[in-house]
């Protein structure tokens, strides 16, 4: 069972060594993975702090591109059966490889396996946070329903007969790839989730998702890069006889959140009010009216907005979390 492990980076330099040596680390046959570092047009010192490495690190450079482009690049390269992404900013646990060569040994339709990651401050402090349980498996109905969560970039590792129904990665997705794949992969196989925390996330202000909806320009970008994931996924779904509209995915329901709050963060509000009558009275979701009506805080005042959603994501968060 050989493990294609692929790093993107881009001026991260100053993180890339240690999401390097979690990986030589692992607890698993030094013979049975890769290490893959795509660098994507770094200007820092990245190239000199992974040449150290030699061998033990297959390091290709490639003018700044995004994540998407870096992921494919990656992917090209990658000769394993499965291949793990990890962000240069994070690290592993040592048993990472080998938990994930479990889970995929279990069933041969386990297409991906995920698992929780720490939050942590850039000094490695673990950050308050906790961790639902997750089913042991996710179906195509569980994301039609509404009822799946995933974990971002180095808590993923997939079956690469199974990622491959999915590639390439589309190229405007600059940020963002690693939900195209988790969404479009449960179309084509079932996940596993391992309820264990076996990764450590750096939060820290370089983080591209970091501050979005409180930056009206990275909020803006943030909207490309999800209708260019909704557009693949509506399509993809479609290929399999299910109209989007008539589900509960959550995808559509965030993107028009992000469009009526970035709208009214430039004052057009009938832009504004237009979205939320549109996408989200319009929907088939649930709880569209409650969502409507919180809308409209965004709306009259943005900053209030934001200062109720901030109040209550504090108060679903518990002071301290646990995870195996």
């Amino acid at each position: 069972m050989k493990f294609s492990v692929i790093i993107g980076t881009y001026n991260y330099g100053r993180y890339i060594e240690e999401a390097v040596d979690s990986v030589l680390a692992q607890d698993f046959p030094r013979g049975e993975f890769e290490l893959i570092v795509v660098d994507d047009g770094s200007t820092d010192d990245t190239a000199l702090r992974l040449a150290r490495y030699g061998r033990g690190v297959k390091y290709f450079y490639q003018e700044n591109s995004g994540q998407a482009s870096a992921f494919n690049t990656g992917l090209r390269e990658a000769s394993g059966e499965f291949v793990c992404l990890l962000d240069a900013d994070d690290a592993w646990k040592p048993d990472k490889l080998k938990a994930a060569a479990a889970a995929f040994a279990e069933a041969a339709d386990i297409g991906m396996v995920q698992h929780f990651m720490m939050d942590v401050d850039p000094a490695g402090n673990p950050l308050s946070q906790q961790f639902d349980r997750r089913p042991d498996h996710y179906e195509l109905k569980d994301l039609l329903e509404g009822r799946a969560s995933f974990t971002g970039t180095s808590g993923l590792a997939f079956r690469r007969s199974f990622l491959d129904r999915v590639l390439p990665v589309p190229a405007g997705l600059f940020y963002c790839a690693d939900e195209y794949l988790y969404l479009c992969i449960l179309i084509h196989s079932r996940v596993r989730s391992i309820n264990s925390v076996l990764g450590f996330k750096k939060i820290h202000g370089a983080n591209w998702f970091a501050g979005t909806m409180a930056d009206t320009r990275r909020l803006g970008n943030y909207i490309k890069v999800k209708a260019v994931i909704l557009k693949e996924l509506a399509a993809r779904l479609k290929a399999a006889g299910v109209d989007i509209k008539k589900t509960n995915v959550p995808l559509p329901m965030e993107l028009a959140k992000a469009r009526v709050l970035y709208y009214s963060r430039r004052g057009e509000r009938r832009a504004a009010l237009g979205t939320i009558i549109k996408e989200v009275l319009r929907s088939s979701s649930p709880r569209r009216f409650f969502t409507a009506a919180t809308l409209v805080f965004s709306v009259l005042s943005p900053s209030l907005y934001l200062r109720l959603h901030s109040f209550y994501a504090r108060l679903r968060s518990p002071r301290s979390g646990s995870a195996a």
